[in-house]
């Protein structure tokens, strides 16, 4: 080959490498705006399934209501949740994430200007039904979108990224959400965020994609020769689910879900406010400052559960034991001095509450590695519509063991009814991180 020839070799290798390097970039800003698009729905999940702790008082004396109908309106977003996630899984599979979004998020938006405009138990509860149902399908979607245009070493580390960006959701709930309510009245507030859904909804249709290869970049990991010319037929979706719910694993694995969540939700995302207020004779604001803590700790909870997943530890199984151990520990003053913690030390359990609560983030990567990779959808589904029961029992049962000890002489429920709240908490809990202990992390289904 002569020098002039070499050269133009040398050029066009060049020009392909920076057209190469320029697709790529433009690629990894693609991703980017998607995951901010996303990211703007997972805030208004996260708000809806926090606001109870703050707004739940408010029902109570706006509208006369005791613990038990609390309980059950709060609960009613994680039930609906819970039922529509196995079709939020199925549907994404079948009609793509980016459809599955922007329908689902049009349901939460009316659920929201409903929630708005009711005055009875029952419309409350079919409104958070609503909402729960509608917003079930934004962090299936998103996983299934992201495990297409991240690296499968990246899962985890975006899914605690997006998590931590849904905690500005749940902080929005706590000291602001007080603040709004204070100057425009619960009402006009929650009719505010549903027209904030709705445009949401609109951006997310316009701008989301479902794969790279929609926008004509190439795919994040290339496909094996062996996977090509592996042919295999794959299992249908029922027999998928009905392999993933009879697998050992998974079932280990729900049970932490279902405890861990559940309780941690149960304690924080409702039953903390009236606690704060009932034992401690904090006002609505000042009892909101302190819950505060709680998603801030969880916004530090989840990407640190994603990293040590990804990069340090290597094992989905160590860092849900570790981090479920450690949550447990959080009840400790909880349960012993009740009515005894100081404020700083109120501010500072609540985030490590929200710290070691976090963790339970990885359980998702967990799910999506046991099954079969068709069908990631349908499996983080299933695992998130159990997240979702385990929320709703412990937010209408905790409700019940608070109402059966009674109000006392000025209208509030005594350390001794939240003690027992917590103990509850703990137990279930402690049952999740046995369950856990015994999952195997290398068998696959």
């Amino acid at each position: 080959m002569n020098n002039l020839s070499k050269l133009e070799f040398q050029n066009s290798n060049s020009c392909a490498t920076a057209a190469t390097s320029s697709r790529n970039d433009k690629m990894h800003r693609y991703r980017m705006l998607i995951f901010v698009v996303i990211s703007l729905s997972y805030v208004v999940s996260y708000f809806h399934r926090s606001s109870s702790a703050v707004v739940g008082p408010v029902l109570m004396d706006d509208l006369n209501i005791s613990p038990t109908d609390l309980g059950f309106i709060g609960s009613m977003y994680f039930w609906a949740y819970a039922v529509a996630c196995l079709p939020s899984g199925l549907l994404t599979d079948a009609i793509g994430a980016r459809k599955t979004i922007t329908f689902c998020l049009g349901i939460a938006a009316a659920g929201t200007i409903l929630f708005a405009v009711s005055s009875s138990v029952p419309l409350l509860g079919a409104a958070r039904s609503m909402i729960g149902f509608g917003v079930s399908s934004v962090y299936i979607a998103a996983m299934k979108i992201f495990s297409d245009w991240y690296k499968k070493n990246e899962l985890a580390t975006c899914s605690g990224a997006l998590l931590a960006v849904g905690n500005v959701g749940a902080l929005l709930s706590t000291a602001p959400l007080v603040v709004l309510i204070g100057g425009f009245g619960w009402r006009s507030t929650f009719e505010g965020l549903g027209w904030y859904t709705v445009i949401v909804a609109v951006i997310s249709y316009i701008l989301i994609r479902n794969s790279p290869t929609e926008l004509g970049f190439s795919p994040v990991e290339a496909v094996a020769p062996e996977a090509m010319s592996n042919t295999e037929p794959q299992p249908s979706v029922m027999a998928a689910l009905l392999q993933l719910l009879s697998t050992r694993n998974f079932y280990l694995l729900s049970i932490l879900s279902f405890m861990y969540y559940g309780t941690f939700m149960g304690v924080g995302a409702l039953w903390a406010g009236p606690y704060l207020q009932d034992v401690y004779g904090l006002s609505r604001q000042g009892a909101a400052s302190v819950l505060m803590f709680f998603p801030i700790g969880m916004t530090v909870g989840c990407p640190l559960s994603g990293y040590l997943s990804d990069k340090v530890l290597r094992s989905r199984r160590l860092v849900l034991l570790y981090g479920s151990f450690l949550h447990l520990l959080a009840y400790i003053p909880f349960i012993f001095f009740t009515d005894q913690i100081p404020p700083l030390g109120l501010y500072c359990l609540f985030f490590y509450f929200g710290i070691s609560g976090g963790f339970f983030v990885s359980c998702f990567a967990c799910a999506k590695e046991i099954a079969h990779s068709a069908f990631s959808g349908t499996a983080i589904g299933t695992l998130n519509m159990l997240l979702a029961f385990g929320a709703a029992f412990y937010q209408y049962t905790l409700g019940i063991i608070l109402n059966s000890y009674g109000r006392g002489s000025d209208g509030s429920y005594g350390h001794d009814a939240y003690k027992m709240i917590f103990i509850t908490a703990a137990a279930g809990l402690f049952i999740g991180c046995i369950s856990i202990y015994k999952f195997n992390e290398h068998k696959r289904i």
